[in-house]
């Protein structure tokens, strides 16, 4: 009976380790995407500004 108890025990402390190791990929994935979403709407805006800068300049010139 100590066999069998010690294998389910071991299956779910690996479970376990498992959902952890689960959320925390989550977490990091969230900020990395999170991260990449900033970058990339600071560039587009970047670039409409861009694009302002030069039609303004060259209606005024």
């Amino acid at each position: 009976m100590t066999a069998p108890l010690r294998i389910v025990g071991l299956g779910v402390v690996g479970l376990v380790a498992l959902w952890i190791v689960l959320e925390i990929v989550a977490v990091v994935f969230g900020i990395v995407t999170w991260i990449v979403s900033t970058v990339v709407s600071l560039a587009i805006l970047a670039l409409l500004l861009y694009i302002g800068y030069i039609v303004v300049t060259n209606v005024l010139s």
